[in-house]
C-alpha cells in the first residue's frame, strides 16, 4: 500500500471527491453545461499518494480546484 517515488516511500490515501456545482445542477433538474462532467454529482473515490496530509491536500487542490466547485468529502490513509 505504499508507492515508491525514487527512493522515498509515499503513503497512499483514498480520497472521495464530488463537485457541488454539478450536484446542484443535477439535483435541480437543470441542464448541465458541457464543460462539467455529470459523474461528479456523486462522490468518486481515487487513490492518491502524499508524504503527509498537508502535501496531499495541496496536490488535491491542484487537481480538483475548490474554486471550480470540487469538494473533498473523504480522506483515509490506506496504509500505515
Amino acid at each position: 500500500f505504499w508507492m515508491q517515488r525514487g527512493s522515498v516511500l509515499m503513503p497512499l490515501f483514498e480520497v472521495g471527491i464530488y463537485n457541488k456545482i454539478v450536484r446542484n445542477f443535477v439535483r435541480s433538474g437543470e441542464d448541465l453545461p458541457d464543460n462539467l462532467d455529470p459523474k461528479f454529482e456523486s462522490t468518486l473515490y481515487y487513490t492518491r499518494e502524499g508524504r503527509n496530509r498537508e502535501v496531499l491536500d495541496a496536490k488535491l487542490e491542484r487537481e480538483f480546484k475548490s474554486i471550480d466547485g470540487y469538494i473533498v468529502e473523504h480522506v483515509e490513509k490506506i496504509a500505515d
